[in-house]
């Protein structure tokens, strides 16, 4: 089977375009790190905001204890009124029974 014509004939030279090549990657390189710093300085306001955040959380934490600290006072108070407020009560209808203030006195501490 006979050859075609000018197979052998061509030539074997790299016809492409290394300056054209090379600027691409260049302005690829430079968009690239672009997108880094834009994603940098993205961290950093996030790394802000989230030190601001902390703050305000700890800030509200220590209020929330501090109300937790007076509920607890109040309650306890609440309590203490009606339980003295029991007692007078108990001890209005001793009176009225007829009971002297030592005969109760008396039987209060023992």
């Amino acid at each position: 089977m006979p050859r075609p014509k000018g197979s052998q004939n061509k030539s074997k030279t790299n016809k492409m375009n290394f300056a054209a090549a090379m600027e691409a990657k260049l302005a690829e390189k430079a968009q690239l790190e672009q997108k880094i710093t834009e994603a940098l300085a993205e961290i950093d306001r996030l790394k802000a905001q989230l030190k601001a955040n902390r703050t305000s959380l700890k800030s509200v934490e220590k209020s929330i204890a501090k109300l937790e600290t007076q509920k607890a006072e109040a309650d306890a108070q609440a309590i203490l009124k009606a339980q003295k407020s029991k007692l007078n009560s108990a001890i209005q209808n001793l009176l009225d029974a007829g009971m002297s203030m030592d005969d109760i006195i008396h039987k209060l501490n023992g």
